[in-house]
């Protein structure tokens, strides 16, 4: 009877199994999928330098490639798709950054010039969130160059997002960065109430809309110290290194 039982188990297993991976096959993000999940996986990929476009939320052909490069650098097989594998490693804090192209020249601002000696305060996220509402315009400093100019705050959960509030700011912003839009991170020192703070800001806006008329399309990001990003709270060690570079 056991032996009967067993063998019952057994042609169960045969048959359910190859049912399970195709539901998980099935359920994976891949080409044609749409949605508020497809727009946060192209925003990791852009994020990891594997897209150079603003998220669709359309799971395109370019969305497709840029997975299978991500996969190929994670050592996962290359299908293009988003399945739990791909998922978990795309948005785990060690996630693999794609490689610099050597035929594109990179992009980035000023190397430091000795004229600012002053560092700032490494405050916690935490504490910095309530000093910057939604609105607040406030100043920042350069540490490279010396070059100051304003931001606005726009949003933001677990960093800041920051918008240029005039002309002049945006043209002083993208001097910083060598002129461009750039994935680099500056080390900078933000001025509030009085005290002057360490942070790294993004070289690179999102968000599609001019909110001030500076020419600056859509936001970017002033990280402080422990700010993560605001999809999946990880940690970014590029902004923390940035953030070293201007604290004391």
């Amino acid at each position: 009877m056991k032996k009967m039982i067993g063998i019952l188990l057994l042609i169960c297993l045969i048959t359910v199994l190859p049912v399970l991976a195709s539901a998980q096959e099935d359920a994976a993000i891949k080409q044609s999928s749409t949605g508020d999940e497809v727009a946060l996986i192209q925003a990791r990929l852009r994020d990891l330098g594997y897209l150079n476009y603003r998220p669709t939320g359309k799971f395109s052909d370019m969305t497709a490639e840029a997975v299978k490069k991500f996969q190929m650098q994670s050592g996962i097989a290359p299908d293009g798709q988003v399945g739990s594998e791909t998922y978990q490693a795309l948005f785990s804090a060690d996630a693999k950054r794609a490689p610099m192209n050597p035929s594109v020249k990179k992009v980035s601002g000023p190397a430091y010039s000795g004229s600012v000696q002053q560092r700032g305060e490494l405050l916690s996220w935490e504490d910095a969130d309530p000093l910057l509402p939604a609105d607040t315009s406030f100043s920042v400093q350069d540490l490279n160059t010396g070059s100051t100019f304003n931001l606005v705050r726009t949003g933001g959960i677990n960093c800041a997002q920051v918008a240029t509030p005039s002309p002049a700011d945006y043209e002083t912003y993208r001097s910083i960065f060598g002129g461009d839009d750039t994935w680099e991170h500056r080390a900078v020192l933000v001025t509030l109430n009085g005290h002057t703070y360490a942070a790294s800001l993004f070289g690179m806006p999102t968000g599609g809309d001019d909110l001030y008329g500076s020419g600056m399309h859509g936001h970017t990001f002033l990280y402080f110290n422990n700010s993560k990003t605001d999809i999946f709270s990880l940690a970014d060690e590029e902004h923390i290194q940035a953030l070293l570079r201007a604290g004391q």
